[in-house]
């Protein structure tokens, strides 16, 4: 029998007594040949690794390089930084799923998710209009958005690419739909905004 969690040197000894309990407790009811193997651990003798320190001209030319390629370029950071933000939209997104599909009366769909997403990833993009390179965040931060809803597609079951860009450009033209109606409703008052959230 393989441990599913190796014994670990930061656990607390009641937290490997009651997983040693446990796994005995289960040989107990059931006695097999993998009895045997229950003391048999994937857990590894802890090896000590000095972290290395390098140097400040080593810091200093890694970074030099890293500045020269592009790394820490406006587009490069938009980048990195697009994924980090929409995962949180992805996020809240999950983690509010059963009230909208219980309270809110939401299919529990792929559109659905796709709007409630969407939803989260415009009001990010309200706050990030106000920032210096406003534009180029909120465009990785769409295409983010765009790349989750194919690789969700794809998880489906769905592998031609011509239906897969079919159904993105639906999507898209959805998300600036919705884009616009939602800053309509945000400029004009409370059953505009209301009207473009249930549409």
């Amino acid at each position: 029998m393989r441990l599913k969690q190796p014994i670990h040197p930061s656990r607390t000894i009641q937290q490997c007594l009651s997983q040693s309990q446990t796994r005995m407790a289960i040989t107990r009811l059931a006695p097999t040949a993998m009895s045997v193997k229950r003391w048999q651990t994937t857990a590894q003798p802890e090896k000590t690794v000095e972290k290395k320190e390098y140097s400040n001209v080593t810091k200093k030319v890694v970074y030099g390089l890293a500045r020269m390629l592009g790394y820490y370029s406006t587009g490069s950071t938009a980048i990195r930084a697009s994924h980090d933000l929409y995962r949180i939209c992805a996020e809240h997104s999950e983690a509010n799923k059963d009230f909208f599909i219980e309270a809110c009366n939401l299919p529990d769909n792929f559109q659905s998710w796709f709007s409630v997403t969407q939803l989260h990833v415009w009001m990010l993009m309200v706050r990030l209009r106000g920032e210096k390179n406003g534009k180029l965040y909120i465009q990785e931060l769409v295409n983010r958005l765009f790349d989750d809803a194919e690789h969700k597609m794809r998880s489906h079951g769905i592998t031609q690419q011509r239906m897969i860009n079919s159904y993105i450009k639906d999507l898209l033209a959805q998300f600036h739909g919705g884009v616009v109606a939602y800053d309509e409703g945000m400029c004009k008052d409370d059953p505009v905004l209301a009207a473009a959230l249930w549409r």
